[in-house]
């Protein structure tokens, strides 16, 4: 009889099964961008300030850009 060696298979480690990161679609990025001009315009609207018009200008710039860098 012949001898039989018996090896488990091995499963592959979280690492190398990782999905590469997903990019927002088109969809995504016109909704996002739509919602920052509404917002700044409402900002504007309901404070009639430039200055915190700007700012919130700037934050909303901001925050699509660490959303498209992902």
């Amino acid at each position: 009889m012949k001898n039989v060696v018996l090896i488990p298979a091995s499963s592959p480690s979280p690492s190398t099964t990782s999905q590469p990161p997903r990019r927002p679609g088109p969809g995504a990025i016109l909704t996002l961008v739509n919602g920052v001009l509404a917002g700044v315009g409402g900002i504007y609207a309901s404070t009639h300030s430039a200055l915190i018009t700007v700012i919130a200008a700037l934050a909303g710039t901001a925050a699509m850009v660490l959303i498209f860098r992902r």
